[in-house]
């Protein structure tokens, strides 16, 4: 099927891609999308239904006239996998040129996970999931990863991320460790951008311009969408917006500046700052993994774990409100651990932001998203879809 897909001409390529992001469409509107002859379109929509790519979904309702034929786009035999490797896990989804998930998988990291071994492992799994769901490898258009920056994107290299139990996550070519063991092809990507790529064409940045992704976990990761763009940073590295120095005079930061995003409102920061604090009164320290020790003590009213959360959502939406002024985006999405497992975070941060908005920019904030924790996954096997439909967005 990647060959049948790469054979396409160009016209095409855009009524596949339409049908592709409308879900269902008649003729008559992709005519007035795409202003073709209805000769010319027909020809097309015959090509891509011998080649089993589009599909008869349904029939429209009934304006008066001839009730018309709905099109979608093939339910099997061409399929996607998309991979999000983050700090502290790992979660693999199969799913058709839909985008409908037909298996999911995952798996939790820790300092024993080496690339290799890490590799080893999804290539387990992706093995297994394939069999039982009775998928080829040439049905399969390719693999797409979402991970930790900074990335040589083209050559599919993680350069020197940060915050890696395991040391030896460092100039790893997951592209070519990836593509040797399955044969199939691989694209990398900042797994943030991936995320807000599924929400801006599937979910709820969809039909909006200007869409901001945050993601605050072990550190925090951003990505942002702007007419239909993905803002690149250096190195495609996921922590811009992080490293936004807030307070001149501030907490020492992991990158060497002071008073930035991360040394507040990250998971690290958190547990670091607790620690601090707490070990004013005992000797007993919490861990990263452990971090939702911290979350329960502050919904128990413990002073320490309290006035370190609410710092680093106050922090955050400090930061929020100085991207805002920037960017002007029209949704916010707000999602990773400390979003989903403690509602006072989420709350302050954006009590913080309208406190600070003092431009009155009109942004609406969702918590997770609609694909919510796999959004990464999901709009890393959309990025496969995008690189053979030829879509271009930074």
């Amino acid at each position: 099927m990647r060959e049948v897909i790469k054979q396409l001409e160009t016209r095409d390529l855009e009524i596949l891609n339409l049908i592709h992001k409308q879900d269902m469409i008649t003729k008559k509107n992709l005519q007035a999308l795409t202003g073709m002859t209805l000769t010319t379109l027909n020809r097309v929509m015959k090509n891509l239904k011998d080649k089993r790519l589009i599909m008869e979904i349904g029939i429209s309702e009934s304006t008066g006239g001839r009730k018309a034929v709905e099109y979608s786009v093939a339910k099997t035999g061409i399929y996607v996998i998309g991979v999000d490797i983050s700090r502290t896990y790992v979660r693999i989804i199969v799913s058709n040129l839909k985008l409908n998930i037909l298996a999911k998988e995952e798996f939790f990291m820790d300092d024993s996970f080496s690339p290799e071994k890490t590799i080893e492992k999804i290539m387990h799994m992706l093995e297994q999931k394939l069999t039982e769901l009775s998928i080829e490898k040439s049905e399969v258009l390719g693999i797409g990863v979402g991970t930790v920056g900074p990335l040589n994107r083209e050559k599919g290299i993680m350069l020197n991320p940060k915050n890696f139990f395991n040391e030896s996550w460092n100039n790893v070519y997951l592209k070519d460790m990836l593509e040797s063991k399955i044969s199939i092809p691989c694209f990398i990507d900042n797994g943030a951008n991936t995320a807000v790529l599924s929400e801006y064409l599937f979910g709820e940045g969809k039909n909006l311009k200007n869409i901001v992704y945050i993601h605050c976990g072990i550190g925090i990761r951003s990505a942002v969408i702007t007419d239909g763009s993905i803002i690149r940073t250096i190195n495609d590295s996921e922590d811009a917006f992080a490293h936004m120095i807030v307070d001149l005079n501030g907490e020492k930061c992991i990158c060497g500046n002071n008073g930035c995003i991360e040394s507040y409102s990250s998971i690290k920061a958190l547990i670091r700052r607790f620690n601090l604090s707490a070990n004013m009164i005992n000797n007993e320290e919490v861990k990263e993994e452990e971090y939702k020790k911290i979350l329960n003590l502050a919904m128990q009213n413990n002073k320490f774990a309290k006035e370190v959360i609410n710092t680093g959502a106050e922090t955050l939406g400090v930061g929020l409100a100085n991207l805002a002024k920037l960017l002007n985006p029209q949704l916010i999405i707000l999602c990773g651990p400390l979003v989903n497992n403690y509602e006072l975070y989420y709350k302050t941060a954006i009590k913080t932001f309208y406190k600070n908005n003092c431009l009155n920019n009109e942004v609406v904030f969702s918590k997770g998203g609609k694909f919510k924790e796999d959004a990464i996954a999901i709009g890393s096997a959309l990025m496969v879809i995008e690189k053979y439909l030829n879509i271009r967005r930074g």
